[in-house]
């Protein structure tokens, strides 16, 4: 039990922003009409030319950037998921290539190289691995996570030794549903056999995982990592930490107990 009184069976964790920590700068640079910003297509822009000569870069990079606005307005309306090889595939259907096997091949040979270099630009922190292995042996564990990749997310928490601190992982791009949508929780929640009220949420994004958590009746933990203000019309959460590691403050884990 916490210093507020309220105990949990299960606790359940975003992975980006949250478990995992992202540094921008740790990718490529990437120049774009007199602009240089860091970008997987600092990198992918060579792939892409060897993979797809027939296309002028500037012309699969337009292609991209329309197919990303139109799935990204389709995603936050249906709150469904669109894979990364899904995404490249429709990409490479938009300049031009067949509609074939060996499109989606190639598809999915852009969407490896475009993980691998957001892979090698994300960690789970040592202290990071160090708090979900407290947790674990007390609480009911799950990730819940947003993201187009499932095997690349999967590889970050099984090479930065986080893998084994979860009873369920879940990934909108095995799952179909993204958070907000109430099944991705509910579906996690069913597996760890706990009810909404015995679960505490664990994420960084107000309108996703605040909003997602909190419809299906869990409390919440906003990492606020920034000190951010809360956005309008968004709930309240109720604890607020800068990161993973204070979660011992939350759970009463402060000495060598749990809750």
């Amino acid at each position: 039990m916490n210093e507020t009184g309220k105990s949990y069976r299960a606790v359940l964790f975003d992975l980006f922003g949250t478990v995992a920590l992202f540094a921008q700068e740790r990718l490529p640079l990437f120049e774009w009409e007199g602009k240089i910003t860091r970008s997987t297509m600092g990198k992918l822009r060579a792939v892409i030319k060897e993979k797809v000569p027939a296309v002028p870069f500037e012309q699969f990079f337009m292609a991209m950037s329309a197919v990303n606005q139109e799935l990204g307005v389709l995603r936050t309306r249906d709150m469904r998921e669109f894979s990364s090889a899904y995404r490249f595939n429709r990409v490479l259907l938009h300049v031009g290539l067949p509609e074939a096997a060996a499109t989606q091949q190639l598809a999915g040979e852009l969407a490896t190289a475009h993980m691998e270099l957001l892979a090698g630009a994300t960690t789970v922190p040592p202290a990071h691995v160090n708090l979900l292995a407290r947790v674990f042996p007390h609480y009911r564990v799950a990730l819940v996570s947003n993201f187009d990749h499932s095997l690349t997310a999967r590889r970050i928490i099984e090479r930065d030794g986080a893998s084994p601190y979860f009873h369920h992982v879940v990934i909108s791009d095995e799952h179909g549903w993204r958070k907000p949508h109430p099944r991705i929780f509910t579906d996690a929640l069913d597996v760890l056999q706990v009810s909404p009220s015995e679960a505490l949420f664990v994420g960084d994004s107000p309108s996703d995982d605040i909003v997602g958590a909190r419809q299906v009746g869990m409390d919440i933990a906003w990492v606020n990592a920034l000190d951010a203000p809360l956005p309008e019309n968004i709930p309240v959460p109720d604890y607020t930490v800068r990161a993973i590691p204070e979660l011992q403050h939350v759970l009463g884990m402060s000495g060598t107990g749990s809750a």
